[in-house]
């Protein structure tokens, strides 16, 4: 069997290294694609990468849609006859959804290229890959999503009227069918965490991978306080928070003072953001948290799916900074299992609460406790094995008695 993973960024690539890797351990072949700047993250896992998509046309086809939702809300702004117009959270998760498209515009004619040179078996594509589903469509083969955490609902939706106007033209491009859902959801996030939109779904257990890393002789020692580490997650821009410094400052200082110690992790050690910080807090450049976690107390992130399910699954509490509206979905979400907290950084007037929340994560034995209860959650999924075992009869077959 021939598997293609398709991912689109680098905050997604990292999800589908696991099944690639099962997939290739099983003795089949292997290719991830990704947009260009992206293959070294594919490659530093040990497997095949393939650079698809014109970045130049992704750049400018993502502006034209945020200018087209912009014009939107400018429109809408004029109707109401007022500035205090407030996009909804289903019209932020539909444009987020017509960006995906923009993407996939972007990518298809290299994706599409590929697939008909490699002729795949199975196409296995991120929810922000939706070209997957158009390359999937020319080579005639199944095509199955992979989710990443807290997938937005308007990637499940992407069949409603107004985004099937956008997708549908792909698949037409290349002389197919549109295709407007994959046959299952390959999803590694644990059932209690998930939207409620009924689409069918595999389960895979989450086996948190962040990258290489050398291990630093302090890491096991420890100092006998609690550790807590402090995280921008890979999709923030080198060493910068995504929250403000009077944030930062609070949140770090709440937490020395509480005797805990301070690891900040982040993709650029030498980023001024880091300038300000205490005597005494550690600074890890590009270090998997997969290693790190399993020696803290808490874990205090900006909202991404991939930091927060790996600390799910490593059973550490977690307080969320949210900032803009998958954010904040992430939050929402853990806050749900109670086995975490969330601060809306684009609401709070002051920092008292990033404080408050600082104490509770490190102290609340519950959040503890229903960390641990998550974890368990995730460790009686099907591993990533026994979805290539689905992924090969769905190839053979073409008509297994996969969900959907």
């Amino acid at each position: 069997m021939r598997v293609l993973c398709v991912a689109q960024g680098p905050s997604h690539v990292q999800w589908q290294i696991p099944l690639a890797w099962a997939a290739q351990l099983a003795g089949h072949e292997v290719l991830v694609a990704t947009r260009p700047p992206f293959t070294d993250q594919v490659t530093r896992a040990g497997l095949p990468a393939v650079a698809i998509g014109d970045e130049a046309a992704v750049d400018a086809l993502t502006r034209a849609a945020k200018q087209e939702f912009l014009a939107q809300v400018g429109r809408r702004v004029a109707e109401e006859g007022g500035s205090g117009f407030v996009p909804t959270e289903r019209e932020l998760l539909v444009a987020g959804g017509r960006k995906m498209i923009a993407i996939a515009e972007g990518m298809a004619d290299g994706a599409v290229a590929l697939v008909r040179d490699w002729r795949p078996s199975v196409v296995v594509h991120d929810t922000g890959a939706l070209v997957g589903a158009v390359a999937a469509a020319v080579a005639g083969v199944p095509a199955f999503g992979h989710t990443w955490g807290a997938t937005p609902d308007g990637v499940f939706d992407i069949a409603d009227d107004y985004l099937q106007p956008y997708f549908g033209p792909l698949f037409e491009k290349f002389g197919v069918a549109p295709r407007t859902t994959a046959r299952a959801w390959i999803d590694p996030s644990p059932p209690s965490m998930r939207s409620p939109i009924p689409v069918p779904r595999i389960d895979m257990r989450y086996t948190p991978y962040s990258g290489p890393g050398v291990v630093p002789d302090w890491l096991w020692s420890g100092t006998g306080a609690p550790r807590v580490c402090v995280t921008t997650g890979i999709s923030a821009t080198g060493g910068s928070a995504p929250w403000s410094d009077a944030v930062q400052e609070t949140l770090v200082r709440t937490l020395l003072q509480h005797g805990c110690e301070v690891v900040v992790t982040v993709k650029d050690a030498t980023h001024p953001s880091l300038r300000g910080l205490p005597s005494g807090v550690r600074v890890l450049e590009s270090f998997p948290l997969n290693v790190l976690l399993p020696t803290c107390a808490a874990v205090v992130h900006h909202g991404g799916a991939g930091t927060g399910t790996t600390a799910l699954a490593l059973g550490v509490p977690q307080l969320v900074l949210a900032h803009h509206l998958v954010q904040r979905q992430w939050g929402t979400q853990v806050e749900r299992t109670g086995a975490g907290l969330m601060v809306r950084t684009d609401v709070e007037a002051g920092t008292a609460a990033v404080a408050a929340a600082a104490r509770a994560v490190v102290e609340d034995a519950a959040l503890r406790e229903n960390a641990a209860r998550v974890a368990a959650e995730i460790a009686a999924m099907p591993d990533p094995a026994a979805v290539v075992g689905l992924l090969r009869e769905a190839s053979e077959s073409r008509s297994s008695g996969l969900p959907g």
